[in-house]
């Protein structure tokens, strides 16, 4: 007699499971995909990126160390942050925080240089909440002008000229 309660009960727990899932199950992000713009005013920021990319690999050899041991050198910015000056030179480091500062918080947060030397800009990072989705914004510089591959979904992109890619990355959060 005493299991008979115990199994409605957890039958009852799973069907309240269940439905609790459904419920918190993320929305379909098609339509988020399809019509993510790439924002007019990066592409039109463009030179200053050139510029950001340029000193970055002006002074590769202060970073090729620790590029060596981390296979990249990754930079996030703190705007009011003097980490760059640990690496660069203090002429390299001042001009890098000039262009980070042209740029500012909308435009990029952090940067990557790579052993090919590859760069990687992080522009912004957004959250849309009923999609519980991440929508990942990055160009991509390739100084030789090859090595450029078109992303797949849940991806898209645009190469802006031989250098340079933008991309925008959809990760959707899993319940479980």
């Amino acid at each position: 007699m005493r299991y008979i309660p115990v199994l409605i009960y957890r039958r009852i727990m799973v069907i309240v499971f269940l439905c609790f899932a459904a419920g918190c199950r993320p929305k379909d992000f098609t339509s988020v995909f399809q019509n993510q713009k790439f924002d007019q005013q990066v592409i039109e920021k463009l030179p200053l990126y050139d510029s950001l990319s340029n000193v970055l690999l002006h002074y590769y050899p202060s970073i090729q160390q620790h590029i060596k041991e981390k296979n990249s050198y990754k930079y996030i910015i703190y705007f009011d942050s003097t980490d760059t000056y640990k690496e660069f030179p203090k002429e390299g480091s001042e001009r890098i925080k000039k262009f980070v500062t042209q740029l500012r918080e909308r435009f990029i947060y952090g940067f990557e240089v790579f052993k090919d030397s590859t760069i990687k800009i992080y522009i912004r990072d957004s959250y849309l909440k009923p999609y519980r989705l991440n929508v990942i914004e990055r160009l991509s510089y390739y100084p030789t002008g090859s090595g450029i591959k078109q992303r797949e979904f849940p991806a898209k992109d645009t190469i802006l000229n031989k250098n340079w890619q933008y991309w925008i990355l959809f990760e959707q959060e899993n319940l479980f």
